[in-house]
């Protein structure tokens, strides 16, 4: 794996490389659609589809599917953008990757709505048929620990990202020290957002999947449950191998190059 990362050592020549970017990026977007379709499945048909607050047990459903939505599928898209549009003017691909962020954070915030209204608006059935408010505990779960910690470093990456990278935009010198720290933790977040995912899927397994649990059989809802994980781990794997590689980095366009030597003799002339 050294060998493929490591520019120095070109075991690929560049076609052999851009073929494989290629197979590599048209093997992302189908395992991320499927991501996306084995969840709907999942939620919108096996589990009985969705609903809002007067159904807290179907508002839930929004839960995996905008997290595999966002987190999982946009997330990944996102980091995907400097590296498919790498010979595209740096502003358009900025543009798009903040759109596709606060694309992700709208879902994540509203994914995490359903869950604690599904816990908060719990209700149970007594033996007379009674309907009574019986609220579930929130952040009991390691993934509920994971997930929200993931959640709130994402919010803090994005604002940090705004504020240094759109607006106000911070001096050149600074944007260059922050950006190696930005693009690591950008990584290791998507990183993060698979390792809950993973433990989401199989908390709701252990919860729901009475056929497994109990009845000790194979049935559909767990089926689709465990084709999703492995869908969400294997596209986030191209999404790690297609971002790691530096041969597929963004290089500047010269018209960059040269505003970026500007504005930096502009700042140390200043200073």
């Amino acid at each position: 794996m050294a060998l493929l990362f490591d520019p120095n050592h070109l075991i690929l020549d560049e076609r052999q490389s851009e073929k494989l970017f290629n197979g590599l990026l048209i093997a992302s977007q189908v395992l991320g659609a499927l991501s996306i379709l084995l969840v709907a499945v999942w939620m919108g048909g096996i589990e009985d589809g969705f609903a809002w607050s007067s159904e807290p047990e179907r508002e839930f459903h929004y839960h995996p599917t905008f997290m595999v939505m966002g987190m999982v599928f946009l997330f990944g898209e996102s980091l995907l953008v400097y590296r498919v549009f790498r010979h595209e003017r740096k502003k358009f691909s900025k543009l798009l990757h903040l759109i596709l962020h606060t694309l992700v954070l709208c879902l994540a915030l509203t994914a995490l709505k359903a869950v604690f209204d599904n816990h908060n608006l719990h209700t149970k059935k007594l033996d007379d048929g009674t309907v009574v408010d019986d609220p579930l505990p929130n952040m009991m779960s390691l993934h509920s620990w994971i997930g929200m910690a993931t959640v709130i470093i994402f919010a803090t990456q994005y604002a940090g990202g705004f504020i240094t990278f759109f607006f106000p935009g911070l001096s050149m010198p600074t944007r260059a020290m922050f950006l190696p720290f930005h693009q690591v933790a950008g990584l290791g977040i998507f990183m993060l957002v698979s390792i809950s995912v993973a433990l989401g899927i199989s908390e709701r397994a252990a919860w729901k999947h009475s056929c497994w649990t109990k009845d000790h059989v194979w049935c559909a809802q767990h089926t689709v449950s465990n084709l999703t994980g492995v869908a969400i781990f294997l596209y986030s794997a191209c999404i790690v191998v297609l971002v790691a590689n530096p041969r597929w980095k963004r290089v500047p366009l010269p018209e960059e190059q040269q505003l970026q030597q500007l504005n930096t003799y502009t700042h140390s002339s200043i200073e």
